[in-house]
């Protein structure tokens, strides 16, 4: 497929990238609330979670902020980061389901959460594949 370079990106795209920039927002709280930067009730206690773990869920939603940063300002760099954005949500994920009991009581959040990465992610390749990101 021929890329088509300069094309006006539509304005529901900036739109659904200022929504995931919303969601995001709400995973960075989430974090800060998990590492106790901000008092909050609820989450797994830091205690239990291994640092790699801690670091897969900054880079997932800081990665996942800046990315949609990106894409309400139309940059093709917000590509790697939602991608990187996923892969570490993936990290995370596998921890969940396989060192722990897993997220059963959870599991719609953590399914609402993967596909709203996987479609910022397609949203992104898509719109640059468009012409819709410099």
């Amino acid at each position: 497929m021929s890329t088509v370079i300069g094309a006006r990106a539509p304005a529901w795209l900036r739109i659904v990238a200022a929504l995931g920039l919303i969601w995001n927002c709400m995973g960075v709280y989430a974090y800060l609330a998990t590492v106790g930067v901000v008092k909050a009730g609820g989450g797994m206690a830091m205690a239990q979670m291994p640092a790699w773990v801690t670091g897969a869920f900054a880079i997932s939603v800081f990665g996942g902020l800046l990315g949609c940063l990106g894409l309400v300002l139309l940059k093709r760099w917000a590509k790697l980061l939602l991608l990187l954005s996923f892969l570490a949500l993936l990290a995370q994920d596998v921890w969940k389901f396989a060192m722990t009991a897993g997220p059963a009581d959870n599991l719609p959040l953590t399914a609402a959460v993967n596909l709203i990465a996987i479609l910022l992610v397609w949203l992104a390749y898509s719109a640059d594949s468009k012409g819709w990101l410099s």
